[in-house]
């Protein structure tokens, strides 16, 4: 996901440089557009920052089966010898 946000980035600021440079025309879709992607990148980055901050803090102990469904294993190694 971070690389896919980071590839929105650099398309942002390729058209912008262009758009610099070379004076392309941009049209307010475009310019729209560029917003709503630099909006969304910093709050993709916000709410990753928060989420790291909330996990570094959490204890790295394994918890305890809540239930029956999550005791049934997922691989059968009966099967193993059937094959």
């Amino acid at each position: 996901m971070t690389f896919n946000v980071a590839g929105n980035m650099k398309l942002v600021v390729v058209v912008m440089v262009s758009w610099l440079i070379f004076r392309n025309p941009m049209l307010a879709l475009n310019v729209v557009g560029c917003g709503v992607t630099l909006i969304g990148c910093t709050f993709y980055g916000y709410v990753r920052h928060k989420l790291l901050q909330q996990t570094l803090g959490a204890p790295k102990t394994p918890r305890s089966p809540r239930n029956r469904m999550e005791m049934i294993p997922l691989v059968n190694d009966k099967l193993d010898d059937k094959v």
